[in-house]
């Protein structure tokens, strides 16, 4: 599955923009033209985890924080994404949703003249368009926002409460149809701190729900063992003390259970979601070869067990059916070891979008899955991969390659 086409509406700095993109994509640009902004709208639209955070959108997500118009209704931030190159559980599962796309056009076959019976050719296929829809709810004095199957509807006219309502009458694209999208979404600033801890989304938590391991038991059987230890916590002499001390004082006052069960000390009192906190991964490195949490070993060394995790979340999801989208994986690494990544992304996920400066991650794109982003100033964004036109795939990279060892002469 891929993303062909994202189309983004009153999104933190983007007025309106339009996005296409290859297969896999390399995302170039200035600083604070999009970026990232492009990683975090495809992570709202298709992140299984994402709606977990509440709330789902804030005022710093409207475009210059504007989420009420002049007439004080709510402004919508739209995020519509066309998927195509769907596996065939997809197509079954979603194919009332389906419609017809050109590939020459980069646009639905039934968008021309012929309607939708202009549905067939050689560079036509079947794709799914979906939409996240996000406002403020005055009624709840809150902000909303989920994704929605994205089709053409027609309201009776007598029917406007659906018409107003979030995502007005669209069927909901909820987390089992975003995990059949398999995308994975890796922030530069969170990685040490969110895709090796538990936490919802998070890649060990993917790895969890992807192989089977019974989950939910899981968290039980943890919460179970803490609560029966044995010897039990409070058999220790001292908490034993004052414990019965406690039984004895409260049962003046307070008709309490009989047995000295009355009163206990127990390990902790924590539920599922603050397992998902504590619970910490550790790594013993060498040299020193001592049991560390893992967000204390070098910046290098976590980005590396990150990828080391992907390679898991890939077999388990059968390789190519998982977009993967990550901002610049060359932090801290060195230059063959980013080689060594970007050829694992793009021979392993159906769609690797990514954003980086590092000539030894360009150099492994071919010059057609390259999208220059531009933004005016206005706040309109626009995307596409570039035309080389009779430049020479061999001369581009010939040329990539030679700045590139420029630049690190320079350095030297």
């Amino acid at each position: 599955m891929q993303v062909k086409r994202l189309t983004i509406s009153n999104f933190r700095g983007i007025a309106h923009g339009v996005v296409h993109l290859a297969g896999h994509t390399l995302l170039v640009g200035g600083n604070n033209v999009g970026k990232s902004t492009v990683c975090e709208a495809l992570d709202l639209v298709l992140g299984p985890e994402r709606l977990y955070r509440r709330p789902v959108i804030d005022e710093h997500d409207f475009h210059c924080g504007r989420y009420l118009d002049d007439d004080k209704e709510p402004i919508e931030v739209r995020i519509e994404a066309v998927l195509t190159d769907l596996p065939q559980e997809a197509e079954l599962r979603f194919h009332r949703h389906l419609r017809r796309w050109n590939d020459g056009t980069r646009d639905f076959a039934d968008q021309g003249a012929g309607g939708p019976g202009d549905g067939d050719g050689a560079q036509k296929r079947w794709a799914l368009p979906v939409v996240f829809i996000g406002r403020y709810d005055k009624a709840e004095d809150d902000f909303a926002g989920n994704t929605f199957f994205d089709h053409p509807i027609d309201f009776p006219e007598e029917d406007e409460a659906a018409e107003l309502a979030l995502g007005a009458g669209r069927k909901l694209f909820g987390r089992e149809h975003k995990r059949l999208c398999g995308f994975v979404f890796l922030r530069t600033l969170r990685t040490g701190s969110r895709a090796l801890s538990l936490q919802r989304g998070s890649l060990l938590d993917t790895v969890l729900r992807l192989g089977g391991t019974g989950l939910a038991d899981m968290w039980q059987d943890t919460l179970d063992r803490l609560q029966g230890l044995k010897p039990p916590i409070g058999e220790v002499p001292q908490l034993k003390q004052i414990r019965l001390g406690i039984r004895e004082r409260m049962a003046r006052f307070v008709p309490l259970a009989d047995g000295d069960d009355a009163t206990a000390f127990f390990a902790s009192e924590l539920t599922r979601e603050n397992l998902r906190e504590v619970v910490r991964l550790f790594i013993a490195a060498e040299p020193v070869g001592h049991s560390v949490p893992f967000a204390r070993l070098g910046t290098g060394s976590i980005n590396l067990l990150v990828f080391a995790l992907l390679t898991v979340i890939a077999e388990l999801k059968e390789k190519q059916s998982v977009i993967f989208a990550m901002e610049e994986p060359e932090i801290a690494l060195p230059p063959h070891t980013q080689r060594r990544v970007s050829r694992f992304v793009l021979s392993e996920m159906g769609q690797a979008i990514v954003t980086s400066h590092s000539p030894y991650v360009i150099e492994q794109f071919e010059p057609q899955d390259i999208v220059i982003l531009s933004r005016k100033a206005d706040g309109v964004l626009e995307g596409a991969p570039i035309d080389l036109g009779d430049f020479k795939t061999k001369s581009f990279k010939l040329s990539a390659g030679n700045s590139r060892r420029r630049s690190s002469v320079a350095a030297c």
